[in-house]
């Protein structure tokens, strides 16, 4: 951890925005490698998901928002290069979220609570809720963090900062509809099938990310 960061999501950035994207490989150790091959910037062990058999890496974009390289707890056949699989929005007030958006014709599941087990023994609380109504890949989830929980993004290295965020869908509508509602600086356009890719600005250039 960066000392002296320690601060919660509420003090990161507004009440609702992108708070982490996720990428995947089949070996944490090869990920994180991989990434930092072609960023300059080697990712911390985040810690293990109980429950769940996946640990991760985490690296900080900056303004509230973070990268994760998620993987098996077991090493499988590594992905290259590394995919993006999904995307979290948080908020300060999930119940009052799910109120307003509904309100809005944007149903979310029930709220569910998560936790990791830090590297250095600390519990990393937080509570998700998904987005049922939209049959797509490129479906957010919702995450608030606890109450005493310091952001990933305050606590990860830094170097990278999102440039851009693409999501391509068939039907584009509904994810639209859902970020125009929240203000979130992400590009939806219509295409054939799914996809999604991230542009980093990174110590060694640009780098980019698919879901391809």
């Amino acid at each position: 951890m960066l000392a002296g960061k320690e601060q919660s999501v509420a003090q990161v950035g507004p009440s609702e925005g992108l708070d982490h994207i996720i990428l995947y490989s089949g070996s944490l150790a090869q990920g994180a490698a991989a990434f930092s091959r072609l960023t300059g910037v080697t990712p911390t062990p985040g810690g293990q998901h109980p429950g769940r058999g996946t640990q991760n890496a985490l690296v900080s974009l900056g303004q509230g928002r973070y990268l994760e390289l998620l993987a098996p707890m077991v090493d499988t056949v590594p992905v290259e290069p590394l995919g993006l699989v999904g995307w979290a929005i948080h908020t300060t007030d999930l119940t009052a979220l799910r109120q307003r958006l509904g309100a809005e014709g944007i149903p979310l599941s029930d709220p569910t609570p998560g936790s990791r087990r830090q590297p250095d023994g600390g519990l990393l609380t937080w509570t998700t809720a998904a987005l049922p109504g939209v049959d797509s890949p490129n479906a957010p989830f919702f995450i608030e963090w606890g109450k005493q929980v310091a952001h990933p993004s305050t606590t990860t290295p830094t170097g990278c900062t999102l440039t851009e965020f693409l999501i391509t869908e068939p039907d584009p509508t509904r994810l639209s509809g859902l970020v125009r509602a929240l203000g979130l600086a992400v590009v939806i356009r219509s295409g054939t099938a799914p996809a999604a890719s991230v542009t980093l600005q990174c110590p060694r250039g640009t780098v980019r990310f698919t879901s391809d």
